[in-house]
């Protein structure tokens, strides 16, 4: 579980699902290089308490329910303001918010990202896609033509 933010910014990357059901992410206004919901923290709050709060003032309606943080995920970006840490959450169909075509998908967020930037959104949208839950093991091309032997 996350307890605390060890940076003094943090960013949330929300994913709110549209009309078609992509995922699209909102940006605040505080945002700069590291889009996503940025805020400042406030030192000794659970960082979980903070991000609801966050979510919930950019929707301008109390998601905390409906917010599916990612307790497995914590990643450090380095900003032209100084470290931040990069949470990552899904917001439910339930909240009943649907996202604006005007907010960047993930793919167009990575896009427009360039260098060492992009590494932590990169790895969140893995995240998102499932990559903390799936059991995967590489193959060995030796192994695999064995099976395929005319």
């Amino acid at each position: 579980m996350l307890l605390h933010c060890p940076t003094p910014f943090a960013v949330l990357v929300c994913a709110v699902a549209d009309a078609q059901g992509v995922l699209r992410v909102p940006v605040g206004s505080f945002s700069g290089d590291t889009p996503g919901l940025k805020f400042a923290v406030a030192p000794l709050t659970p960082i979980n308490i903070q991000l609801a709060a966050a979510a919930s003032a950019f929707f301008a309606t109390e998601v905390g329910l409906h917010l599916n943080i990612e307790q497995n995920y914590a990643d450090a970006v380095s900003a032209a303001d100084g470290a931040v840490t990069l949470y990552l959450a899904r917001l439910a169909p339930e909240a009943g918010i649907v996202a604006s075509d005007s907010w960047s998908s993930i793919p167009a967020l990575l896009r427009q990202l360039s260098g060492r930037a992009r590494i932590p959104y990169l790895r969140a949208w893995q995240v998102l896609a499932g990559g903390l839950t799936l059991a995967t093991k590489a193959v060995d091309a030796a192994d695999a033509l064995k099976y395929f032997a005319d």
